[in-house]
């Protein structure tokens, strides 16, 4: 009967050992597939943020063009209130000398703070976009930075430990089914 048991622990041995080794293979490849998954997501995310960069740097350019359009007209304004200023001037025979002459200077010198207020405010808008879109840029390095971290090489070190074990508990075991057993002699010394 200890014959039995002593083939049924070999068996159980073997199969715990096979369990065990395939085990590890299959926990090194859920982790080669976790990180294929990690960095297919890290490459996606460096993609959107390569998009969203791009997007801020035509935002930039909309916003400095629109500016610059934005002063040419208030500089257009202005000379068409100068000239207003100055028809309505002369249409009641006042001499363009003078005082009449520093009206129509606080007009040119508002209208061109105004040009030069919209021209720094399209300037900073435009600035904001472009910090905006070097924040992606380097999102974009940072994710595709991690995309390229995300590489697993399969360690079977693990798995090729686990069976060198298995297989030391199975030769321990197995000593018994090749050795000889040696009679024992009852008597004489």
């Amino acid at each position: 009967m200890s014959g039995a048991m002593a083939a049924t622990s070999l068996a159980f041995t073997a199969i715990g050992t096979g369990m065990s080794f395939m085990g590890q293979i299959g926990q090194q490849n859920a982790q080669a597939q976790a990180a294929s998954a990690a960095q297919a997501q890290a490459v996606y995310q460096a993609q959107v943020a390569a998009q969203n960069q791009e997007l801020m740097r035509r935002q930039a350019y909309d916003a400095t063009q629109r500016g610059q359009v934005a002063e040419q007209n208030r500089r257009r304004l202005m000379q068409q209130q100068l000239g207003e200023q100055t028809a309505r001037l002369a249409a009641q025979g006042t001499d363009l000398e003078g005082s009449p002459t520093d009206i129509l200077g606080d007009t040119r010198a508002a209208g061109e703070l105004d040009a030069q207020t919209i021209r720094a405010n399209a300037a900073r808008e435009a600035y904001g976009y472009q910090i905006q879109g070097l924040g992606y840029g380097n999102q974009s390095i940072l994710e595709s930075t991690r995309a390229a971290n995300s590489v697993y090489t399969p360690n079977y070190l693990g798995a090729g430990a686990s069976l060198l074990a298995g297989a030391s508990m199975l030769a321990d075991k197995w000593k018994p089914f090749v050795t000889p057993a040696t009679p024992t002699t009852g008597g004489a010394r």
